[in-house]
């Protein structure tokens, strides 16, 4: 959906796509006028993706050859920054994992199976063939909001603790519910009333205070903490044409490094 307004380059997406995401993309494709639904959504979730991508371009850049998405779903960056010497590992539950290697083109990224709940995360990567001795770029984008708070802190201990100096991680966390305006919160609900049914609930919720707290804790020393809004303001043209002003200013991204 996001390719297809040109927000990001992705020819790998559509390949992945379940058949009531494609019936809803091209949905949106056809909506008449300029305003789609749930442009304020998409506005955010593309903000969230293109910041996350200039972390890797940076990492990349830095050295660093081996790049880890933690519960990756159908993220497609594996195959959008593929370059020689350059090793891509996916960390996810083995149900999701199964149906996107079906999806998915060929060749891929390294797939390690883990449930984030109760396997250690840096463990199955170090089996799976990651070095251990080398830094290594930890994406985890999307994935805080659905976990325990313990269970976060914990993973984020365990892979700084495992992880060789230099190495990176980039991660976001959602707001509680009752922070903002009262625009925000209408805003949240309205997100919260599109997510219903999918299963997926809603556990750790932390300001941007409390979210670098927990990163700085466990091992990681926090390079930059902004607001998606800022990121969008910075990271996303104009001519997309997307809400940027509407974009949660409460949402938390950080970039921070294991030294």
């Amino acid at each position: 959906m996001l390719a297809n307004m040109g927000v990001i380059t992705d020819p790998f997406s559509r390949s992945m796509l379940t058949p009531l995401w494609t019936g809803f993309v091209r949905a949106i494709a056809h909506w008449p006028g300029a305003t789609k639904p749930g442009s304020v959504a998409r506005a955010g979730l593309g903000t969230r993706i293109i910041w996350h991508d200039a972390q890797v371009v940076r990492a990349l850049e830095a050295g660093i050859d081996q790049v880890v998405t933690i519960g990756a779903g159908y993220d497609s960056r594996a195959w959008r920054f593929r370059r020689d010497g350059v090793r891509f590992f996916e960390l996810d539950h083995r149900a999701t994992q199964q149906d996107k290697i079906a999806r998915a083109p060929a060749p891929g990224p390294i797939y390690v199976e883990a449930d984030l709940t109760h396997d250690d995360a840096a463990a199955a990567l170090v089996a799976g063939g990651l070095d251990a001795a080398a830094p290594a770029l930890f994406i985890i984008e999307g994935v805080t909001m659905y976990l325990a708070e313990a269970t976060v802190r914990d993973q984020l201990a365990t892979l700084a603790r495992s992880s060789a100096p230099g190495s990176r991680i980039t991660i976001d966390f959602h707001p509680p519910h009752t922070i903002g305006t009262s625009r925000d919160r209408r805003l949240m609900r309205v997100q919260r009333m599109f997510r219903a049914g999918s299963g997926e609930t809603f556990h750790l919720l932390l300001d941007r205070p409390h979210a670098v707290a927990l990163v700085e804790s466990s091992g990681w020393d926090v390079d930059d903490a902004v607001s998606l809004r800022d990121a969008a303001h910075a990271f996303v043209p104009p001519e997309f044409g997307l809400p940027v002003d509407l974009v949660s200013e409460h949402k938390t991204l950080i970039a921070a490094t294991h030294h």
